[in-house]
């Protein structure tokens, strides 16, 4: 059912604290080639930004990326569940915005992993649409993801705005022509805070949603 408008969520950053996980299974990967652990902030800043070869960054080209990339999923699928959570007040915004609007997400990660750590969380019945980057066949921040998820829950551009915490989801919503909330308790740093939804302000953010649909 059509409702007042849509939103979608980005997830690690913006739903999702997952900064321990993935860095534990980057540095699995790491310790295979001999390479020294990144710490949880690094990783975090790496992967925000929009023009990074994390490969490269990560790895530095001691393998295929092709292995790295299988023994990191590998290791990411057994752990993902662990040490990660969701941000505090999240699952009370997502009760409250499911209210009046169609909730979706887009994310960068592969999609078994969106819909197994959202359902792990017991959040997932707010959502309309649960997408990765694989699911689609780009990622952020190109807009087609965001496009995808339009077309598929049958909404115009001008109904829907895009939430989440880096410079690459701000991208993909100016991209697709949508508008974009930045949260500040995730892992990116504002760079554009015209639309900003701050910890303090998460319980008032229907208010800041009306606003802009």
């Amino acid at each position: 059912m059509l409702k007042e408008g849509l939103i979608i969520f980005d997830m690690d950053g913006t739903l999702i604290d997952s900064s321990r996980s993935m860095t534990k299974s980057i540095n699995y990967v790491r310790s295979h080639l001999s390479l020294p652990p990144f710490s949880v902030e690094k990783v975090v800043k790496l992967i925000n930004e929009p023009d990074n070869d994390l490969p490269k960054l990560f790895y530095e080209d001691k393998m295929p990326y092709s292995e790295c990339r299988k023994i990191f999923e590998k290791h990411y699928h057994q752990n993902c569940l662990v040490d990660m959570d969701l941000y505090d007040g999240v699952e009370e915004m997502l009760k409250a915005l499911s209210k009046r609007y169609n909730l979706a997400i887009l994310s960068n990660a592969y999609g078994d992993f969106v819909r197994k750590m959202i359902k792990h969380k017991g959040v997932d019945r707010y959502f309309e649409l649960m997408i990765g980057s694989d699911d689609i066949g780009c990622r952020k921040p190109d807009p087609g993801g965001i496009f995808h998820t339009l077309d598929k829950l049958k909404f115009e551009k001008s109904r829907a705005l895009y939430i989440g915490d880096s410079l690459k989801d701000e991208m993909a919503a100016k991209n697709a022509g949508i508008k974009y909330i930045f949260v500040d308790w995730g892992f990116g740093e504002c760079k554009n805070p015209d639309a900003t939804i701050s910890k303090d302000s998460i319980r008032e953010i229907e208010d800041i949603v009306k606003s802009l649909l």
